[in-house]
């Protein structure tokens, strides 16, 4: 069966019609369907795409947090796709007539991609405009089926503590030191999270299911684990 990039049914936009376009340029197959999770999906691929309004808006009534979360719980890539530029957040009435200033509006913004980068396996684009967004999203998705070699990091870059537990965890896809330390603060020791639940490891602040089936078998498997 030929992968079809799905769209929201809700996609209405400039960047609806400029991801139409682009895919068909790659020959990308779509089709629209209703999403719960995201705004374009790819196979294990999921997509939220904002305008910098929106993104702002969404950070205001925290409702981002929450689907960036669902997005890292189901789907293997996670991309956040901000669009426009902040000039245009700045601007809208909206914002302007609660008074929020330029400067709140800044640290708002930035300070809510750091988190997302820092606190997250959800990676960020921010481009100047639906065009360059489109690109980026059918991109991706057309080199998705691909067998490529994965850049991977050297492993002693990934030993950052004097706690080798901390070092272990540190080196599979999707755990940061910061989250390792949590696995380690909540559960004690590796035989522990390994014996653990996925349900159990996913309440921990960013892991999501896919992180967490990851973390089991890395920790139980009986045969060689590539990093």
């Amino acid at each position: 069966m030929i992968a079809k990039l799905i769209i929201d049914s809700r996609e209405n936009s400039d960047l609806y019609s400029a991801v139409k376009s682009e895919a068909t340029k790659l020959n990308l197959m779509t089709e629209k369907q209703w999403l719960e999770i995201g705004d374009y999906v790819f196979q294990d691929v999921c997509f939220e795409a904002k305008s910098t309004i929106d993104f702002l808006q969404s950070i205001i009534n925290k409702r981002l947090w929450n689907q960036l979360d669902n997005m890292d719980r189901h789907y293997e890539h996670c991309f956040l796709i901000i669009h426009g530029s902040l000039h245009e957040a700045m601007n809208y009435p909206k914002y302007v007539n609660v008074n929020m200033t330029e400067q709140l509006i800044t640290n708002k913004f930035y300070g809510a991609i750091g988190k997302i980068s820092l606190d997250t396996d959800v990676k960020i684009f921010w481009v100047e405009g639906p065009r360059k967004a489109a690109k980026i999203m059918t991109t991706i998705c057309k080199m998705r089926p691909i067998e490529r070699n994965v850049i991977k990091p050297s492993l002693l870059k990934r030993i950052t503590t004097d706690d080798l537990r901390i070092n272990l965890l540190g080196t599979i896809k999707g755990v940061s030191e910061m989250k390792a330390q949590q696995l380690i603060d909540e559960f004690g020791s590796l035989m522990e999270i390994g014996e653990a639940g996925i349900k159990d490891i996913t309440k921990i602040d960013g892991i999501g299911t896919k992180t967490a089936e990851r973390i089991v078998d890395v920790l139980n498997s009986e045969d060689r684990v590539i990093i």
